[in-house]
């Protein structure tokens, strides 16, 4: 059973060792520039003190996370453990991004991600402007999320 609950600062390390871990997982073969103490700098001192952050938790283990900038309508990171990937964990987080911004999302990933690029267009995003991301140097594309509006 997944639950989706408000990060608590004990999250801290957890989180940031499985944000770490699976963005050298899924990038094998960048050289992130950034040491682990600075991911934890990161998260402990910008992430968690302007986004909202959730996790998704397991059986009582931090498998994913999200952290959504609700005043720019900015998704700044999702991250789910590879182990836990198809589950429709990623799906829960980015539902409860668009719960925290419903009047719209936008958010880059690199360009090389290919899987998270099918998992945001499945999801409803468009794909924008290309950019090179300020902390890797590496490609990054833009999306953006805008609700359906019905017009009854």
């Amino acid at each position: 059973m997944v639950r989706i609950r408000p990060y608590e600062p004990k999250d801290l390390e957890k989180i940031v060792q499985l944000w770490y871990r699976t963005w050298h997982q899924t990038f094998p073969n960048i050289q992130h520039p950034q040491p682990y103490s600075a991911w934890k700098s990161r998260f402990c001192d910008d992430l968690a003190v302007t986004g909202k952050v959730w996790v998704a938790e397991v059986e009582h283990h931090i498998v994913g996370f999200v952290v959504v900038i609700k005043e720019e309508q900015y998704l700044s990171q999702i991250f789910v453990n590879p182990e836990y990937q198809n589950r429709g964990l990623g799906s829960a987080l980015l539902n409860k991004a668009k719960e925290i911004c419903p009047q719209g999302l936008m958010l880059q990933t690199l360009q090389q991600n290919i899987r998270a690029c099918v998992f945001y267009e499945k999801h409803g995003f468009k794909a924008g402007k290309l950019t090179v991301n300020k902390i890797n140097g590496q490609p990054n594309i833009e999306y953006h999320w805008k609700p359906l509006i019905n017009t009854y």
